[in-house]
């Protein structure tokens, strides 16, 4: 579906049973994308709201969440989003250090003489370069810290992009793991039933992801 910031033509969905529009012929969706005729979504230029390729694209994956769910005779349940990790948190130390790629800019003058982009941008290396000084702040990226520095080998590989595991039965709640974690993926909390804690995480369901 394209989004283009245009008015959309709807005429041809006038038919389609249960489907509502608005003044302006967009169709009229619910919180779950889709329209009045079940299993009918919507979404991008042809639903009321901002129209961009970044809003379209927000609108794909959450009708995606919910046809999904739709189709498997479920409700679409967002996750609880995780705790805020602030830089204070996390252990620059453990980072090296990755200076920013620079950009050509136009000076001000030169910027009204034409169409040409003001900011240079970055080439695919460059790109790269830039995705990889992210300091994933309170996600796992899998750096082994943790694994290496428990002492009751509590802390079990999943695979790659899996993740880790805390064997509970082995973990003696030392905080070793989570005081070697750079990005703050993990946490400590009160086992429950006792006033014992315990390493886990904040990020997913009993996995450091």
């Amino acid at each position: 579906m394209l989004a283009l910031g245009q008015t959309t033509e709807s005429g041809f969905l006038r038919k389609v049973p249960g489907l509502t529009f608005g003044a302006d012929g967009t169709i009229v969706v619910g919180f779950d994308m889709m329209t009045g005729h079940r299993g009918l979504f919507a979404g991008g230029d042809a639903i009321a709201g901002e129209r961009s390729v970044t809003i379209a694209v927000g609108h794909g994956k959450r009708a995606a969440r919910n046809i999904d769910a739709w189709l498997r005779g479920a409700r679409y349940q967002a996750s609880p989003k995780a705790p805020v990790v602030s830089f204070e948190m996390l252990r620059p130390p453990v980072y090296s250090d990755a200076d920013p790629s620079p950009q050509r800019m136009h000076e001000a003058v030169k910027r009204i003489a034409g169409f040409d982009e003001v900011v240079s941008g970055l080439d695919a290396a460059a790109a790269r370069y830039e995705a990889q000084r992210c300091l994933s702040c309170g996600n796992c990226f899998e750096c082994d810290n943790c694994f290496a520095a428990c002492p009751e080998t509590a802390i079990v590989r999943l695979g790659p992009t899996h993740g880790y595991r805390v064997d509970m039965d082995l973990c003696t709640g030392c905080a070793v793991c989570v005081e070697q974690c750079p990005c703050h993926a993990m946490e400590m909390v009160a086992e429950v039933g006792g006033p014992i804690s315990l390493a886990s995480t904040s990020r997913a369901e009993g996995a450091v992801r």
